[in-house]
């Protein structure tokens, strides 16, 4: 899923979402296009831990890696389009149990 939507970024092959009335929503999509920025370094990131968890490298730095795409797919989904915020949802959650299952790898950072 990661690598699939962040090749997207830069590819464009996916259909765009649909906000219907949700100006705010369709606004922001469009300042991060605009930008010209974003969208690469998103979609790079995405693709970058996606590509560590296949190959199972670096497993539990991509997991830290995942964590601010996450919070801001459940932030923006929460704030300007919660109909839709049920896959937002199950990425922080994976991520989160990930991250559980995984927390001797952690404990330094917290001593």
């Amino acid at each position: 899923m990661l690598i699939a939507f962040g090749l997207n970024k830069f590819f464009w092959f996916m259909p765009d979402f649909e906000f219907g009335d949700n100006a705010e929503a369709a606004s922001l999509f469009q300042a991060f296009t605009d930008s010209r920025y974003m969208w690469p370094l998103v979609g790079g990131l995405e693709v970058v831990v996606g590509v560590l968890f296949v190959l199972k490298k670096a497993f539990p730095a991509a997991l830290l890696a995942l964590i601010p795409i996450s919070v801001n797919i459940v932030l923006f989904h929460a704030v300007l389009d919660p109909p839709n915020i049920g896959p937002a949802l199950l990425v922080a959650v994976i991520n989160g149990y990930f991250i559980y299952r995984n927390w001797g790898q952690y404990r330094p950072l917290f001593v």
